[in-house]
């Protein structure tokens, strides 16, 4: 009975202290963190429009969304890129650091359980006067188990919690803009190449060309058809073109490597892939470019609240607000509670005795003096929430430049398509009519030459047209984080120009 009302009493310390750390606490409360609504920065409306739904079906864009472009070689390099890619894999392995500390954050909020065990031999001098011997040897031994438990009264606990809980949705969605970026950067690579072996293979075509133009030009200078000065000129053409082939061979190795650099493919086997499209039948052009739908971006707002590097942002910021609520409870007394149990045993002088202790009470613990330290954590801990402030403020304006560029690449590249579609027309029907024009001896074969040149820059001008408005495309899904849905094709889009 006695040790009963011991426990009660001992017991009810906590509370008392309990009452007096939340009396404390009421000048120490941080409020919960109203996080930066994304919406309140953005335009009400993009500056140029997109795709219109009003007689279009329209349907979301698939996670994979690279496969609408049904390009075999698109998906098999984003594959490889997103199966293998080491920036990929450091930003998982962020996510997972995170969530460790995460764990950790939650674990200081429960119980610690340990144990111990000592065994102790000690001679030391006899001053019972009970023994003649001079001296007392005594063995003692103890095991049992030890609990501590911090009361989170100020929140210190809580607010580390959750700005460790912020940080892995960052992490999540940095991991999420990665995987983006890295797709985006495959698929330009891909057009890129595919563009880049397509001009190469014209100016080849175009030195044979200028190389047939100079021999019938020296044959004319030879029977006196034509100036000397005719040959310098053909000659000039000819260098320039071999000058803009190896330029043009230089950037090609260059594309090769960076798509080998994202993808960890063997060069041959690359080039290989990329080279065989699928190809449109009876198109004029020789190579085929992936036709993007029709993209519908989503309003401002819903852009901005979803997007992935707005979202980490985001995450960030309210960390940072977490952090300053921990560097201001660490000010603060700090309550714990102390449970030990322990079996002992000692045997001296030829005696024993075994019993057991145990020991239970809150301790109430601060710091009196400083020096300042903790207000200048508190400090630090504000100034690192400004700067995550200032950060999502700028990652805002950034998206919607981004938007805002890939509508107005978008836009431009396929009014260039258009263009460029009706110089291939005319272009076709000009080198058709100068073969036969050829054929009957009406025009010469330096004529009909020119005729093919420039056949060849217009097939030229529609392959780059036709990447720069994929890549418009991929831009768009990048600078909105996937906020696009897809609409039916444009009529315009899919006229091909045969």
């Amino acid at each position: 009975m006695k040790s009963t009302t011991i426990l009660t009493s001992l017991l009810s310390v906590p509370s008392r202290l309990g009452v007096l750390a939340l009396a404390l606490s009421a000048c120490a409360s941080h409020p919960v963190h109203a996080p930066e609504d994304p919406t309140q920065a953005a335009p009400a409306t993009w500056s140029v429009e997109s795709a219109s739904t009003a007689d279009a079906s329209v349907e979301p864009l698939p996670e994979r969304w690279w496969a609408v472009l049904d390009d075999p070689a698109v998906d098999a390099l984003v594959d490889a890129a997103l199966a293998g890619s080491p920036t990929l894999s450091q930003a998982l392995s962020r996510i997972a650091e995170a969530r460790a500390v995460s764990g950790v954050s939650a674990a200081q909020s429960g119980p610690t359980v340990s144990a111990s065990a000592k065994v102790t031999r000690a001679q030391q001098q006899n001053s019972s006067g009970t023994v003649s011997n001079p001296t007392l040897l005594t063995t003692s031994a103890s095991v049992g188990p030890s609990l501590s438990w911090e009361i989170d009264l100020f929140g210190r606990l809580r607010h580390a919690a959750e700005a460790a809980g912020s940080r892995v949705d960052a992490r999540t969605q940095d991991a999420a803009a990665v995987r983006l970026s890295l797709a985006a950067d495959v698929v330009n690579g891909v057009l890129s190449l595919r563009a880049c072996e397509a001009t190469r293979q014209r100016l080849g075509d175009e030195i044979e060309s200028r190389e047939m133009t100079l021999a019938m030009t020296r044959q004319r200078v030879a029977v006196g058809f034509a100036a000397s000065a005719a040959v310098m000129h053909a000659q000039v053409a000819t260098a320039s073109a071999r000058t803009q082939l190896t330029s043009q061979q230089e950037q090609c190795a260059r594309q090769t490597n960076a798509l080998v650099a994202l993808t960890g493919k063997d060069p041959g086997a690359l080039r290989t892939l990329v080279a065989t499209p699928p190809v449109n039948a009876g198109d004029a052009v020789p190579v085929a470019m992936p036709r993007p739908p029709a993209a519908v971006v989503a309003l401002p707002a819903e852009v901005l609240a979803r997007h992935p590097t707005v979202v980490s942002a985001q995450r960030e910021a309210e960390a940072a607000w977490s952090e300053i609520g921990q560097a201001r409870a660490n000010r603060l007394p700090r309550l714990d509670l102390a449970t030990v149990l322990a079996g002992q045993w000692l045997r001296a002088a030829g005696a024993s005795a075994n019993f057991v202790t145990w020991s239970i009470g809150p301790s109430l613990s601060g710091t009196l003096f400083d020096g300042g330290a903790g207000a200048a954590n508190v400090d630090a801990a504000e100034a690192r929430y400004h700067r995550a402030i200032a950060v999502l403020q700028n990652t805002l304006r950034t998206t919607t430049q981004d938007v805002e560029n890939a509508l107005a690449s978008q836009a431009s590249a396929k009014a260039r398509e258009r263009s460029a579609g009706d110089a291939l027309t005319a272009g076709r029907a000009l080198i058709t009519s100068a073969d036969a024009q050829w054929r009957v001896g009406a025009i010469s074969q330096l004529d009909l030459e020119d005729t093919r040149r420039q056949f060849a820059t217009a097939q030229d001008d529609v392959i780059a047209a036709r990447r720069d408005q994929a890549e418009a495309w991929v831009a768009l899904v990048k600078a909105t984080g996937g906020a696009v849905t897809m609409a039916s094709r444009d009529p315009q889009q899919e006229h091909s120009h045969d």
